[in-house]
């Protein structure tokens, strides 16, 4: 530290300066918080899984988070998801394909409780990209009419 003080001291720094410098090489920074990881729609084009499932089983093997952030981040019990990741490997053995798409979620859709996950992923689609209910029920491979479905029990639910 004294070497510090002498060095400025021969470049003829003010202690104002020298001050203003500590401050700022010593200012505890503000963690940035990491950025929300984005869903591809293309996650949910699959015949074997949940919608629950293929975001648990993406965000793991394809994203790399520990179940535990996965857990804290869509907010539901670790050991849930746990199971759920356990149940999505043994339906699909092989990593989940998620192609680029030009449609994707924030996981902090289904992290509300309001709705169910499907529910939060229809209204979200609906809402934001404004796909009508062919166009979400061809990206989650579902039919037209349960697209139709979740999206009014959503509403209705909003709505209370």
């Amino acid at each position: 530290m004294r070497e510090f003080i002498v060095r400025f001291k021969k470049k003829n720094v003010s202690y104002d300066e020298f001050k203003k410098y500590l401050d700022e090489a010593y200012k505890p920074s503000l963690a940035k918080k990491p950025e929300e990881p984005l869903i591809p729609v293309s996650v949910f084009s699959n015949d074997y899984l949940s919608a629950l499932e293929a975001i648990v089983k993406y965000l793991h093997e394809n994203k790399d988070m520990r179940l535990s952030e996965i857990a804290k981040m869509i907010s539901r019990d670790q050991r849930a998801v746990g199971v759920t990741y356990k149940f999505a490997r043994k339906k699909m053995k092989v990593i989940l394909k998620a192609p680029v798409s030009k449609y994707s979620l924030p996981v902090s859709t289904i992290a509300g409780r309001k709705l169910s996950v499907l529910e939060s992923i229809v209204y979200n689609l609906r809402e934001t990209y404004s796909l009508s209910y062919h166009e979400i029920a061809l990206i989650m491979r579902r039919d037209d009419r349960t697209v139709w479905t979740v999206y009014y029990r959503a509403l209705k639910k909003l709505k209370h």
